[in-house]
């Protein structure tokens, strides 16, 4: 029991380790996502439901618009001098946004797409001290977004909307020896929300700004503990019912465009995650009153992103696009793990668009730099030596859209 109760201590961390800084994602279409996330103040899409809803009152009729994110990390995490290297995965993030005009006033729209998210497994984890904490991981939220949005004059608009968000997670960890294993899943919907505005003063024509907050969503999950058949298990927990809870933080979103020509756009912006409040995990036996309940306390700090992004409209059907993200990691050196390969990060990239009257198709790329991280694994684990490194990631979006 004793050994079993330090694993779940370290098992049910929910860490970042293909996507965004903590775990939250930022690819929400492939203008968006070309742009560095630099779309809260300037053009509308369908896809503003997930960064500024405020925005979708200029949008014409009915639109909609679909797409996908396919992600490839790659990272090395040394623990107690010995590394071990990501398996090449690929992971797909799709999305959804259906908007609709209903009056020259009032906008409505439902959103479909994925706020937070993880993924992956080491290599040889075997003969790996790492496995002991985690080898392998698989996190998948996905948000609805049913929303409302009012133009209260030729300035301001605003925008209310609810979020039902779903999540699916699976981690696997190393009982001491490889054929002795543990896995945990759970799955659960929680609800949460968000406010949005845009402000376009008319006493400066060139200028947009936009914001957005995000409410925090506390996600229970219920589902199982399982564990291989080693002697140091008692029976009655080797595959038995289990419930967690986890605190997903708030954040607030801010944008700022300038529009230097009528085919020339350029927007800056910056995202507070307050991600503190994931201050702990707790992990609890549904029907094993004597087995222990775990509060796993987190050390993560309230990080901000930073983003620059530009569109030029070439023609009137093309444009190029360009952005820059400085992402602030949340993990503190002193409260490292397996799960997570990188620290801050920097993300550079590029796109193209193309619409007509009715159909739209545009295109990203994303790569992304890691930082390095050397320090010591947290508390529970035991005070480990741990180093991150080679951490990389490429990312590919593709959108299309219609209008009605």
């Amino acid at each position: 029991m004793k050994k079993l109760t330090v694993v779940l201590c370290c098992s049910f961390l929910l860490a970042e380790h293909a996507f965004g800084a903590g775990f939250a994602l930022y690819e929400y279409s492939g203008r968006s996502t070309a742009m560095g996330g630099a779309v809260v103040a300037n053009e509308a899409e369908p896809a503003s439901l997930a960064t500024n809803p405020s925005l979708i009152t200029e949008l014409e009729g009915t639109q909609l618009q679909a797409g996908m994110t396919a992600v490839q990390a790659h990272a090395k995490t040394t623990v107690a001098g010995d590394s071990r290297t990501l398996r090449k995965d690929t992971w797909l993030l799709p999305n959804l946004y259906v908007t609709h005009k209903w009056s020259d006033e009032v906008s409505f729209g439902i959103g479909a797409f994925s706020r937070y998210g993880l993924g992956g497994t080491y290599k040889n984890r075997e003969t790996w001290p790492g496995s002991n904490l985690a080898y392998r991981v698989k996190l998948e939220t996905f948000s609805f977004t049913p929303t409302i949005a009012i133009k209260a004059n030729e300035q301001v608009s605003v925008a209310m909307g609810l979020e039902a968000m779903t999540i699916d997670f699976t981690q696997n960890s190393q009982l001491m020896t490889p054929t002795n294993s543990y896995e945990i899943h759970g799955t659960g919907i929680s609800w949460g929300g968000n406010f949005s505005l845009t402000y376009r003063p008319e006493w400066a024509e060139k200028w947009s700004m936009g914001a957005m907050y995000r409410s925090k969503v506390k996600q229970n999950l219920d589902g199982y503990i399982h564990t291989s058949t080693g002697t140091d298990v008692s029976t009655s927990l080797r595959h038995a019912p289990a419930s967690g809870a986890i605190n997903l933080p708030d954040s607030i979103t801010a944008g700022i465009a300038f529009r230097p020509t009528e085919d020339w756009i350029l927007e800056a912006g910056i995202v507070g995650t307050f991600w503190s409040a994931y201050d702990q995990i707790v992990i609890e036996y549904t029907d094993t009153e004597t087995a222990p309940t775990i509060h796993n306390k987190k050390l993560y700090q309230d990080t901000y992103r930073l983003n620059f992004g530009t569109e030029y409209q070439l023609t009137s059907h093309w444009a190029l696009r360009a952005g820059y993200v400085f992402d602030k990691s949340p993990i503190r050196s002193s409260a490292m793990d397996t799960l997570v390969p990188v620290d801050d990060r920097h993300l550079v990239s590029t796109g193209f668009g193309y619409k007509t009257d009715t159909w739209s198709a545009d295109v990203a790329y994303t790569h992304i730099f890691g930082k390095d991280l050397k320090g010591d694994s947290n508390n529970q684990s035991g005070n480990i030596p741990m180093q991150y490194a080679e951490g990389r990631s490429d990312m590919v979006a593709f959108t299309v859209g219609y209008r009605f």
